[in-house]
């Protein structure tokens, strides 16, 4: 038997009255009530319930930073820690946090990535978006955010420029990542998660399809040591890109 789900928002709520009526009358519906965005996106994506509300339960936490009851440095710590910093040996950068999204800042991120990776920075990576207003997207709330060419990114990440944040670089093809690889950035892992039906493309994931110059790309970025997996929600289990582009 086929069980169908209705969230609605509170326990005893008008919407919850109605659907435990029609519930009396359709046993197979199960009734769940605290809707929130995370969990009708993880729902949407078809992620089992019991799943959708750990998640969602998980992304219930404290957003910022705060500066209450921390000492204010005195100037000759201040000093000390520029000096320091300054004279420092700066190594390059590893980025673990790497995704490909054709729709960039949009509600999973928003949501589910930023607080299941705990992100204070998203990196959107991208000459076409630097140039284009309108694909600069609002950052959640206490993320900071920075578009960067990819040339740009690269060097920003080589001269440590993010060290100590947890960082999500987004992009909206792997030919962006190639870029920085070339540039001498180490990318240990890449989630493919969402790239558009083209004319020319073929799918290979519910949410990827890949034209002959991504393929390219991505056995480019597999030579060099990049691990490629798919996996469209943190609640999802990953799957091996490099065996998906072969189907």
């Amino acid at each position: 038997m086929l069980h169908y789900a209705t969230i609605v928002d509170i326990a005893g709520g008008t919407p919850a009255n109605a659907a435990l009526r029609y519930q009396q009358t359709h046993p197979e519906v199960k009734v769940y009530s605290g809707l929130c965005l995370p969990l009708l996106l993880a729902a949407v994506m078809g992620t089992p319930m019991e799943k959708a509300i750990k998640q969602a339960k998980e992304n219930i936490a404290p957003v910022g930073n705060s500066t209450k009851d921390k000492p204010t440095p005195t100037k000759k710590e201040s000093y000390q820690s520029k000096e320091l910093n300054e004279n420092a040996e700066v190594e390059p950068q590893t980025m673990h946090n790497i995704r490909i999204d054709e729709r960039l800042i949009h509600g999973q991120v928003a949501t589910m990535w930023t607080n299941a990776l705990r992100l204070t920075r998203i990196m959107v990576v991208g000459d076409d978006i630097v140039k284009n207003d309108i694909q600069k997207t609002a950052c959640p709330h206490g993320v900071h955010l920075s578009i960067l060419t990819a040339k740009g990114a690269a060097r920003r990440i080589n001269e440590g420029k993010y060290k100590g944040q947890t960082v999500l670089v987004l992009v909206k093809n792997p030919g962006v990542l190639r870029q920085m690889v070339d540039n001498g950035v180490n990318l240990p892992e890449i989630n493919v998660g969402n790239m558009s039906t083209k004319a020319d493309s073929r799918q290979v994931a519910k949410s990827v399809a890949v034209t002959a110059e991504d393929v390219d790309n991505f056995n480019y970025l597999n030579e060099h040591g990049c691990h490629l997996y798919h996996q469209m929600v943190p609640a999802e289990d990953k799957e091996e890109f490099m065996e998906l582009l072969k189907k």
